[in-house]
Parts: structure tokens; C-alpha cells; sequence
């Protein structure tokens, strides 16, 4: 299962997380402060990084955000939850790293949830397995209430609305091919042609074919001039190719390979030796003013 680290700032929080994210089947560790959040990331090697802390805390969710977008690599899931009373402006949040944002606060169901839905694929079976502990566990349901109360929500609601929410989801929607057609083009209904008779048809089959004969044609004098060339070059390739293998017989390498490294660096040893220091000089010259030119450029 996917690794998350829970970057929290509210122990009794983190814990009440912890346990049901591993209930869930996740591998999960926590930290309060977001010093070692880099070295955490390097060792944990999570595929969620959930962070919930304010301002004033060791760990805020507004400078994890940014910390692991300007600074970490990391390549995960991110979802930061600030609370009520500091949103992020607007400005903030093209500086944030994050693939969610929630508002405390969050049930431990709804986040698993939130979780389930980051990382693709059929949990059914998962889900599940949560709100039927939510259902029957006194102490998680006791945990979940005291988070609820504060939004005068409660538990039950909670899980009737996750489960409603999931459900819809489940439900496969069929769209009429007519339905959307008419929907993108009113007049659609009323604008539907009838297939056309066959004599119709044949006849605008029969009218095509006379409109493009005619680009068809060529002219007699340029087709003679193309078979004249056509007939040339197939008596002169032979010859091509015999002044092209006579060419080639005295070249010392392989032309399908071409040279090789050593090759190359023994004949560039070979020239410098009867290359004199004038010569040298000259072509460094010109290798100086090709670059200038070529950066002017």
C-alpha cells in the first residue's frame, strides 16, 4: 500500500489520522516540525505528504507549500489543510506545491477519502472497510464526533454523505449520441437531412467524376519530355554507379560504421605533426572568428 507522512502540528490529531490510515492498509509516520521534513522525504520516501499546522505552529502548511516547491524534490501527492482563519490569498497559491486543499476541519474519513481518490484505481473494498469501522469502533466514533462538533456536524452525517458521495460516483451515466447533438445545436432536431433517394446519389457519384476527369489530364508534349527523362537516367545509372565504386575503392573506412574514435584522434595527431606553428595559428585565428560571428548571430 502507499506510504503517507502526516506532517502535523495537534498530536492528538495526528494519532487519531494515523491509526486510521493504517486500519486503511497505509504505511504511515509522522512529524511535528517541518525542519527535517527533507531528510524525512529522502529516508520515508512517501507517495503522500499531508500537511496541518498554522502560522504560529512549528509546522505551517502555508511554508511546507512553498518549501517543496522552490527547494524538496518531490514528486508525490501533496494536500495542505489550513484552517478557517487563514486561508491562503490568491497570490499564494501559484507558490504552493499541493495537489489538494482543505479547509479544517477534516473528519479522518473524509481525508481517507480524499486519499483514496488522489491515487487512482477502485477502493471500494477500502472504503468500506473504514465506514464499517466507523460504524462499530466506540473509540474512533468518539475521535470523529469531537472533530464533527466543531462544524455541527456528526458522524453519522458524515458517513451518510461519503456514502452517498460514492455511490454516485458508481453510477454509470448513458448519453444519447442525439441527446448531445441537440444539446450543442438546438436546430439539430429540426435540421436533420433525410438520406436522399438513390437516383439522387448516382447522380452527384456520376457529377463528381466529370468535375475531376478533366485534372487528370496531361499534356501529350509533357508527358513525351517525361518518359525521354525517365528513359535517360535508367541508362546513365549504370555508369552512375560504377564512377561512384571507383570512388570509394581507395577511401580507408568502413562507410556504414564510419571512423572510429582512435581513428579519428590518430589522424588528427598525424596532421599536427606536419602542421607547422604559422599554420596553427592561422586556424586558430579562423576558429576565433567563425565562433564570433556565429554568436553575433
Amino acid at each position: 500500500m502507499d506510504r503517507v507522512l502526516l506532517l502535523f502540528d495537534d498530536l492528538q490529531y495526528a494519532g487519531h489520522i494515523e491509526k486510521t490510515l493504517r486500519k486503511m492498509g497505509f504505511d504511515t509516520e509522522t512529524i511535528t516540525n517541518e525542519y527535517n521534513l527533507n531528510d524525512k522525504i529522502i529516508s520515508f520516501n512517501p507517495d503522500f505528504v499531508i500537511v496541518k499546522g498554522s502560522e504560529s505552529s512549528k509546522a505551517s502548511s502555508l511554508m511546507v507549500g512553498k518549501r517543496l516547491k522552490e527547494t524538496i524534490k518531490y514528486n508525490g501527492k501533496v494536500i495542505l489543510m489550513f484552517p478557517e482563519d487563514q486561508r491562503p490569498q490568491s497570490e499564494d497559491l501559484i507558490k504552493l506545491r499541493m495537489d489538494l486543499l482543505l479547509i479544517e476541519p477534516i473528519s479522518a474519513i473524509r481525508l481517507a477519502a480524499h486519499i483514496l481518490s488522489l491515487s487512482g484505481g477502485n477502493h471500494d473494498a477500502i472504503m468500506d472497510r473504514i465506514l464499517r469501522v466507523a460504524h462499530t469502533d466506540l473509540n474512533f466514533r468518539h475521535n470523529e464526533q469531537q472533530i464533527l462538533k466543531q462544524m455541527g456536524e456528526s458522524i453519522d452525517t458524515e458517513i451518510q454523505m461519503i456514502s452517498e458521495r460514492l455511490k454516485a460516483e458508481d453510477e454509470e451515466i448513458v448519453l444519447d449520441d442525439k441527446a448531445i447533438q441537440s444539446f450543442i445545436d438546438p436546430q439539430y432536431r429540426t435540421s436533420v437531412p433525410e438520406k436522399p433517394t438513390e437516383p439522387v446519389v448516382q447522380s452527384l457519384i456520376e457529377r463528381e467524376q466529370e468535375d475531376h476527369s478533366a485534372d487528370y489530364l496531361i499534356d501529350p508534349d509533357y508527358n513525351a519530355k517525361l518518359r525521354a527523362e525517365v528513359t535517360k537516367n535508367q541508362e546513365e545509372l549504370p555508369f552512375r554507379i560504377e564512377a561512384y565504386n571507383q570512388a570509394i575503392s581507395t577511401v580507408d573506412q568502413d562507410l556504414k560504421v564510419g571512423i572510429s574514435k582512435r581513428q579519428t584522434k590518430k589522424r588528427a595527431l598525424e596532421l599536427l605533426e606536419v602542421t607547422s606553428p604559422s599554420e596553427k595559428k592561422g586556424r586558430d585565428e579562423e576558429r576565433k572568428q567563425f565562433a564570433k560571428a556565429l554568436w553575433k548571430k
